[in-house]
């Protein structure tokens, strides 16, 4: 999945990303610590009297209470992970999207008619009443009910317009034509949609949001002993940011794998679709003269492509016998046969 700048979704594609070396030095004193600022300022700033101040220590105390109060755990793989903000925001920055996005491709939005409808319409179904059926969590299950799902299918140049999907918070799914060859089949497709729906039902973008205040608040800490906000802010972002968004990433692989699983699709073809991508990555860095660049994960919102093939290769035996236990035939037969699990009927 992609994440656009500025925007609150997330995208199958990973960007490019370049390697950065970054050296500081640090000088202390018996006393105090005695930091040399980026630019050749000092500050002396006790570190230690700081962080031994009993105002510091109540407001520690009370922000590690406010997280473990707000752990929750996500569905399917059990992570706790610190979650604060309610789900109606998290649908009010969807619909923000929304309106952003329809402005942009309002043009080029397929009619229902086409018979693509119809295909996503019916995995789509499926991967939502197989996540309802296997939830515990009975908020969750209606906060899902009472989303006004839809699906809108963007037509692209594929040399211009990049493989891209994502369902935005609010139940809006997007599928730009681009990614159509790469899905090959419904397994390939349902391989991007559970994926996809897997970051809605782990609510990633509200984890994510979640976060946002303790970053700011540990950017100000670092500021004030380092005088510089660059090279704080690649700090932030390569050692927390970008790793928790890789890890948000191989958890949609896992859950959406896990639902494919649940419902008979083909795993082996989540599989085929990423190696599939990577034929598509490797033309793309031919075409631009980039093969012989270091693509480094450190810097990168997503991991590596060859990675989470092998992650899928690793989880196939699992996922066989989730497949073995969980009668989808019988979903696939009857479950799927009653309209009144037709989400897209608004």
């Amino acid at each position: 999945m992609f994440r656009q700048l500025g925007r609150q979704w997330h995208h199958i594609k990973r960007p490019i990303r370049s390697h950065i070396s970054i050296n500081s030095s640090i000088r202390f004193s018996k006393n105090y610590a005695t930091y040399k600022r980026f630019d050749n300022s000092h500050s002396n700033f006790d570190f230690k009297k700081f962080l031994y101040n009993r105002n510091t220590i109540y407001v520690g105390l009370s922000l590690g209470a406010f997280y473990v109060y707000n752990l929750h755990e996500a569905p399917f793989t059990g992570r706790w992970r610190f979650i604060w903000i309610p789900y109606w925001l998290e649908t009010k920055i969807g619909d923000y999207s929304y309106s952003q996005i329809l402005g942009e491709y309002q043009n080029q939005i397929l009619p229902p008619s086409d018979p693509l409808y119809g295909r996503v319409t019916k995995i789509m179904n499926r991967l939502l009443t197989a996540a309802i059926s296997n939830f515990p969590d009975q908020q969750q299950i209606e906060h899902l009910k009472n989303l006004n799902w839809s699906i809108h299918i963007i037509q692209v140049d594929p040399n211009k317009i990049p493989p891209n999907a994502f369902i935005l918070p609010n139940g809006k799914i997007f599928i730009f034509s681009s990614i159509l060859p790469i899905c090959h089949n419904d397994d390939g497709l349902a391989t991007v949609l559970s994926h996809e729906l897997s970051h809605q039902l782990a609510h990633h973008s509200l984890e994510q949001l979640s976060k946002q205040p303790f970053y700011i608040l540990l950017l100000a800490i670092l500021y004030s002993i380092t005088g510089t906000s660059s090279f704080n802010s690649l700090m932030i972002e390569g050692l927390l940011k970008m790793p928790a968004s890789r890890d948000m990433e191989s958890e949609a692989d896992h859950i959406g794998c896990e639902l494919m699983a649940r419902l008979c699709f083909n795993i082996n073809e989540a599989v085929q679709f990423w190696l599939r991508m990577n034929d598509w990555e490797s033309k793309l860095q031919q075409k631009y003269n980039t093969s012989g660049l270091s693509f480094q994960e450190f810097f990168s919102t997503h991991p590596n492509t060859n990675k989470r093939i092998h992650d899928i290769q690793s989880w196939l035996p699992d996922l066989e016998r989730i497949k073995e236990n969980s009668q989808c035939y019988e979903y696939q037969f009857n479950l799927f046969n009653d309209s009144q699990r037709n989400f897209f009927k608004r």
